[in-house]
Parts: structure tokens; C-alpha cells; sequence
């Protein structure tokens, strides 16, 4: 799903203008954003939990030279889905 698909769902769902799902949906985007960069754990309701993890610098090796570098250490996002978002994962995917 891109995010014109997202947004036309969300406005046929909710019987709301295109517009204003799409200012409501950068809005939440960029609260959660907000929250990440503050180091803060974001949680969305049957979705899962978002939080930012400290990845440590380690060793590397260039696949096609054999050379043998650093990788700084950096902080990414982490991801961990709800229970049960996990349990109809492992079911396979539906065709609603």
C-alpha cells in the first residue's frame, strides 16, 4: 500500500476529503517521528511498538575486494508486532 491507496481507503472509511486524511496522516506521521527522534517508545494499538535501538559499531568485509572495514555504530528503529498480528502472520496472508 502507498500512500495515495492509504489515503483513499482511510477517506472512503471514514467519508473523509482526501485532503484531510492526508493532513491528519502526515500529522500522526510526524508526532511519532517526533517521539522517536526524543527517544521516546511509540506504541500503535494492534499494530505493535516502535523504539529506537542502538545499533554498536562492528567489522564488515566488502563482498567483491575481501577488505575489512568499520562500521560506526547508529541508531535505527526498531519493530515488534503485536501477539496477536504475529499470530495471522503465521496463518498467511488473507484476501480480504
Amino acid at each position: 500500500v502507498n500512500n495515495s491507496e492509504l489515503v483513499y481507503t482511510l477517506g472512503k472509511r471514514l467519508n473523509l476529503q482526501s485532503a484531510d486524511v492526508s493532513r491528519i496522516l502526515s500529522s500522526t506521521v510526524s508526532i511519532i517521528s517526533k517521539q522517536l527522534i526524543e527517544g521516546n517508545t511509540v506504541t500503535l494499538p494492534n499494530l505493535g511498538t516502535l523504539e529506537v535501538k542502538k545499533r554498536n559499531e562492528r567489522i564488515s568485509v566488502h563482498p567483491s575486494t575481501g577488505e575489512r572495514f568499520l562500521v560506526p555504530s547508529k541508531y535505527v528503529v526498531g519493530y515488534k508486532p503485536v501477539s496477536s498480528l504475529k499470530d495471522k502472520l503465521q496463518e498467511g496472508p488473507s484476501d480480504e
